[in-house]
């Protein structure tokens, strides 16, 4: 959405349970505001006002945009959050989606969407049409104007109000707003339906492409007749896109393609379930991405300004804000207006000069408005939108009214001449003693005020009525409290305990902000928080702290002037070069380790590029027309480059600067000089050169012996060189596919990694043959040397790939993504340490740290499984590791296999795939399938089979469930082979006691149900199959209770289905990653929706007291989720593609277990005071007594980490 203007005079400040902020945009029937609900979530509220709000027709399509909207999955569009439709201003809120629309950002931002970026686009918008046109609904107005472009994807918005407004036809012919999007048949007369939609999706994607609406003419009639009769030119458009954007925009609606075939089209002709569809095009939308300014919102911008300020500013801010907040009679908050004298008066110098240093920063972020020697808040939007201006207003309530009359009492006082009549007496003046006494937490009395209540008190004393006594005591009580000693006196322990919760939820809403600046100390203040104010909130804060990827990070001193860096080959040690010197850092303890003064640097020389070499040793600098190779030890020179030496012409016309750039190999001495349009390796130890070669990106073997580089011109493919002859072995010039932008070896110089435009292709290096299984890499293709994609090997075979604001992570052996990591900026350079568990990242002037430790944990499966269920204990897997193998258990904590596979376990010669084992609730017995006709119950203990159940000669069993104790089985029974139309619908659900073997009943079936989940105590089952579903009694296997149904919620097909311990709640997982919570009673709804990652839920487990919900994605994803709150717990847990198997909950749910497909076997911790533990073991040490005053003020010190 745009930024918001600032309110009108005549914009409310306040419409329901929204704060306003600002306008997002304006018509002649509505206005749309950005706005805070109550929890300071920031909104978009759309009013109708004026004669619009009192037409009835436009109110009814104002309620029916509203319902329309809600129909529409809210992945591609504003979701709607309230409706207000009665009153004199009906409004819609909706959630505040961050970006400009589209045409915002191609007009006045001046983007235009190329190759991928614009197919991205088009799948985004495309998406969304196949979402609005499945709900029923048809758009009619979209155009680049209703394209938002937020972070995660294209979202479509305006449902009716648009249309109605803007683009209908009026008597008069005209047409209003911009009728280059609208069909054909529209102009003649014909009701505009899906395909309407369609002509407008082309029209869009050519706008993004072209900045100009496709059919723009000086008039409507211009207008229509291009619409009408004229082909616009598409030749701009890739060859990908063209023809589905041609067909988009052919003129019979009746030959244009409905939206899903071109969101089918758009995503290579995908063959799946229709939400897997709308799934895959979100996500690919979901990686475009979006230049321009960003959006703070309110809060934001406000903890930006508090954090720049100094402690002495800080200090002041409580007091200078609350005193511009007014609490009406009804206990709203409302703005209040103040002078400066007011919030000058009494204070010393150096107050003085710290509110004046307030004014200025807020007024200049356009928080403060002042007239006349006065100021206020921007609006009362400001008190909701901050948490932490929240918090104080929260805290100071109950005196926010009291205050505002003993200033405005105080105020009369004086310009009456200080009257005795003016002053506070009897109840209110005791009132008013009382709160300033011990009431108070941030408010303080300026001079004014705290002599208008002396000369009350005085007064008092003067007289002698019955009151005196109680008067006097709370004077001195309030001269206590002035005096820093009477407020906790007074109050006690418990205002500690409300301060303490205040503010520990305010550090770990503040933690967020400093996550990517200051992640160490994030981390401790969400240790912080939840010490002081366990909830929800902090611990959602306190997970996050556990998963984020940043740990540390280092910022240059040498921010100023002309400094280029340079990494290390672990990452340890930052070169810094300017024209002031050199300086060496330490990034891992922030201290300087070396450098030198001297570097040679005249007046107008360029500083071009810099290198230090993988071990420190050397630091290369190109300068102008030359290069300078110091030791960095000593900081003595060591080499000069100067192509120019030799040159016979006068030293004043030889050329002052050459296009130089530098880069180290994986050994110390070899130094890659790229040179115009040419490349040289130079040896620093021996000082020879090698002969240029083309230009393009080198790499060098750790040994020294080997030498790469890719060119596209002149002879395209890897040129591979033995050192130091330089001799080529021709065999490598076809052995990277297309045209190699960057390589990388690997230490032990075995393998070469090639990086082609989307993958990664690995070479041995003996043989030059190409190594199985390619690498998905992402990320823009860019042939600028500073700035193309890089690769880069580290320790441990794991390979990393940096293009842009995108680094991903590879482990070499078994080809799987660790990390895709996004980042705000450009990755310069990305190294590894040399243990491997982290990496590094230059950016700006700062080196970021990112743990990769979590990543590596867990595993110890000896390969990806077919199969794998953890016992609900989490002690034990179950695991088939390939469709023809017998299972066998796992050991969780000791990682190794428990005995010998259980024989007679092996899937069927005739077996059509098998079910995967399943454990008992009571994790006695295991059930295991040979995929055609039989099922076998085990003991664990004694690893023996109890009973083989199988089905009869002519029948096949499928979708099979043990009770919760292992006594019962049910399976569903289809015939072995159809021979008649009429077996086809055959299905039965058979019960039987294992024990026994024993047939209990027997039921036929109208459609599949399965698979089946047994309630906790076993006394019924919960089909998970598609579609509604009902319990089944499991003594009679009949259906009992209502229907329980995910699209009842606006949910795809059943994922997954799991019951909490004691029975009363049941979580449904479907396709596209919305979790639905479920009373067992009835059954019923129990909102809200829990939105998680856009996947299929694929696995589910209440820990053991209920209270927590973790659900595993189909791509790789694991949530906790607090049942209460409804609220995630911390970030969603990405294991990159590694679809999740299975979960579970250690006996006393301090313990998350989660089985992937890649083997890994991973274990989180879950208990809070766990979590905090671990968080202070990343940070390696606690929050310091002297960053306490900063963060937390108001609160005695404590170490948060013991």
């Amino acid at each position: 959405m745009a930024l918001a203007a600032p309110l009108l005079p005549e914009d409310p400040e306040r419409l329901g349970g929204y704060w306003l902020a600002g306008r997002l945009g304006a018509g002649g029937q509505g206005v749309v505001y950005e706005a805070y609900d109550s929890g300071g979530r920031r909104v978009a509220v759309k009013v109708l006002h004026g004669e619009a709000a009192r037409d009835q027709e436009l109110r009814g399509r104002f309620g029916r945009e509203a319902t329309a909207a809600r129909r529409v999955a809210s992945f591609c569009t504003a979701r709607v959050l309230d409706a207000q439709l009665e009153g004199d201003q009906p409004y819609i809120v909706s959630e505040y989606v961050e970006g400009p629309s589209l045409r915002r950002a191609v007009r006045q931002e001046g983007r235009r969407f190329t190759g991928d970026d614009l197919h991205r686009l088009a799948t985004g918008v495309a998406t969304a049409l196949a979402a609005i046109h499945d709900a029923g609904v048809i758009h009619r107005d979209l155009k680049p104007d209703n394209v938002l472009l937020g972070p995660d994807g294209p979202r479509v918005i305006d449902f009716g109000v648009a249309r109605t407004l803007e683009m209908s036809l009026t008597a008069s012919g005209l047409v209003a707003g911009t009728p280059t999007y609208m069909a054909p048949e529209v102009f003649t007369g014909r009701r505009a339906g899906t395909p309407a939609d369609v002509f407008a999706w082309g029209g869009v994607v050519v706008f993004a492409a072209t900045g100009i609406d496709p059919f723009e003419a000086e008039s409507l009639g211009g207008v229509m007749h291009r619409v009408l009769s004229v082909d616009p030119d598409l030749s701009m458009l890739p060859e990908s896109l063209r023809p589905l954007v041609a067909a988009g925009l052919r003129k019979d609606p009746e030959e244009r393609p409905a939206a899903r075939d071109l969101l089918n089209a758009l995503v290579s002709g995908f063959r799946g379930f229709q939400g897997d569809l709308l799934a895959l095009g979100s996500a690919e939308a979901g990686l475009l991405g979006r230049d321009g300014d960003r959006e703070p919102g309110l809060g934001m911008l406000a903890e930006e300004v508090y954090a720049g300020l100094g402690p002495a500013a800080q200090a002041v801010v409580p007091d200078m804000l609350l005193r511009m907040i007014a609490v009406d009679e009804n206990g709203d908050e409302t703005t209040r207006r103040v002078s400066r004298a007011e919030l000058l008066e009494g204070r010393p110098a150096e107050e003085r000069a710290a509110v004046e240093q307030v004014l200025a920063a807020l007024a200049q972020a356009g928080l403060l408005a002042g007239a006349d020697g006065s100021v206020t808040l921007a609006g009362p939007a400001l008190v909701r939108a901050w948490p932490r201006l929240r918090a104080w207003a929260d805290e100071e309530r109950d005196g926010l009214r009291g205050h505002m009359e003993l200033a405005a009492a105080a105020r009369r006082w004086r310009g009456d001449g200080g009257k005795d009549a003016d002053l506070l007496q009897g109840a209110r003046l005791d009132a008013a003693l009382a709160w300033a006494a011990g009431g108070r937490r941030h408010l303080a009395l300026n001079a004014l005020e705290r002599e208008y209540l002396a000369a009350g008190s005085a007064l008092v004393r003067r007289g002698a009525n019955r009151r005196r006594l109680l008067t006097l005591v709370l004077a001195v009580l309030l001269v206590l409290s002035l005096a820093g000693g009477g407020l906790s006196a007074y109050q006690g322990r418990r205002i500690a305990e409300q301060r303490d919760q205040a503010t520990g939820r305010q550090v770990a809403s503040q933690a967020g902000t400093l996550r990517t600046t200051d992640p160490a100390t994030a981390m401790l203040l969400t240790v912080a928080g939840w010490r002081l104010a366990p909830g929800a909130d902090t611990r959602s804060a306190l997970t996050t702290s556990l998963y984020q990827p940043e740990t540390a990070v280092f910022h240059d001193p040498q921010a100023t002037g002309t400094t280029l860096r340079a990494l290390s080959g672990d990452g340890r040690v930052l070169a810094s070069v300017s024209a002031d010197g050199v300086r060496l850092y330490d990034v891992r303890t922030g201290r300087r380790t070396g450098g030198w003064a001297d570097t040679g640097i005249g007046t107008g020389q360029v500083l071009q590029s810099v290198a230090l070499s993988p071990t420190g040793r050397y630091l290369a600098a190109a300068l102008g027309a030359k290069v300078v190779v110091w030791d960095a030890r000593t900081g003595k020179r060591r080499r000069e480059y100067d192509p120019q030496a030799g040159d016979s012409a006068d030293p004043e016309d030889r050329r002052s600067l050459l296009d130089l750039l530098l880069e180290f190999g994986d050994d110390d001495a070899t130094l890659v000089v790229h040179e115009g349009q040419g490349l040289f390796l130079w040896n620093i130890d021996s000082g020879r050169v090698l002969p240029h070669w083309e230009l393009g990106h080198a790499a060098v073997a750790a040994s020294g012996r080997l030498a790469a580089y890719a060119v596209e011109g002149g002879e395209p493919g890897v040129h591979l060189r033995r050192l130091p002859a330089g001799t080529e072995d021709a065999r490598f010039r076809a052995a990277c596919p297309g045209a190699p932008i960057s390589l990388a070896f690997s230490p032990d110089g075995r393998t070469l990694a090639c990086r082609g435009a989307r993958s990664v292709t690995l070479v041995d290096t003996g043989t030059a043959r190409r190594l199985p299984g390619q690498l998905a890499a992402a990320g823009p293709v860019n042939l600028d040397l500073a700035s193309m994609p890089m690769l880069r090997y580290g320790p441990g075979g794991l390979l990393a790939s940096f293009a842009d604001n995108r680094i991903q992570v590879w482990r070499v052996a078994d080809r799987h993504l660790l990390l895709d990591y996004r980042l705000d900026g450009v990755a310069l350079d990305v190294r590894f340490d040399s243990g491997g568990r982290s990496l590094r990242y230059l950016v700006d002037q700062s080196v970021v740290t990112v743990d990769l430790g979590q990543r590596l944990a867990g595993g110890g499966l000896p390969g990806k499984p077919y199969a794998a269920t953890l016992s609900p204990d989490g002690r034990l897997l179950a695991v088939r590791m390939s469709e023809t193998d017998a299972v066998r258990l796992w050991d969780v904590r000791g990682r190794r296999f428990a005995g010998e596979p259980l024989r007679g376990s092996e899937p069927g010669p005739d077996a059509a795939g098998s079910d995967p084992p399943q454990f008992s609730r009571d994790a006695r017995h295991l059930l295991t399938g040979d995929g055609a006709g039989a099922y076998t119950v085990w003991d664990v203990a004694t690893r023996t089979a109890s009973r083989t159940i199988r089905a009869p000669k002519d029948r096949r069993l499928e979708s099979a469930a043990l009770s919760p104790d292992g006594r019962t089985l049910v399976a569903e029974m289809t015939p072995l082979l159809i021979r008649s139309a009429s077996q086809e619908d055959e299905r039965w659900m058979r019960l039987w006691d294992v024990g026994t073997g024993a047939v209990r009943t027997t039921v036929r079936l109208a459609q599949p149900a399965g698979p089946y989940v047994f309630s906790p105590d076993g006394h019924y089952m919960a089909p998970a199959g598609s579609g509604p579903g009902r319990f089944v009694d499991a003594a009679s296997a009949r259906p009992f209770g209502g229907n329980y149904d995910p699209s009842s919620q606006g949910g795809s097909d059943l994922g997954d289905l799991a019951f909490a311990p004691d029975g009363r709640l049941m979580a449904l997982g479907d396709g596209m990653g919305r979790i639905m919570l479920w009373s067992t009673r009835g059954p019923a709804p129990r909102p809200p929706v829990l939105h998680g990652a856009l996947e299929p839920v694929g696995a589910m487990a209440f820990a053991p007291d209920g209270q927590v919900l973790a659900t595993g994605g189909g791509e790789g994803t694991v949530q906790l989720w607090d049942v209460a709150a409804g609220r995630r717990l911390g970030p969603a847990i990405d294991l990159y593609g590694s679809e999740i198997l299975s979960l579970a909950f250690s006996p006393d749910g301090t313990t998350l277990y989660a089985a992937d497909g890649s083997g890994g076997v991973h274990d989180y911790p879950v208990d809070p005071e766990r979590i905090a533990a671990a968080v202070c073991a990343r940070v390696g040490r606690t929050l310091p007594e002297r960053d306490w005053p900063t963060y937390l003020p108001d609160v005695p010190y404590r170490d948060v980490c013991r």
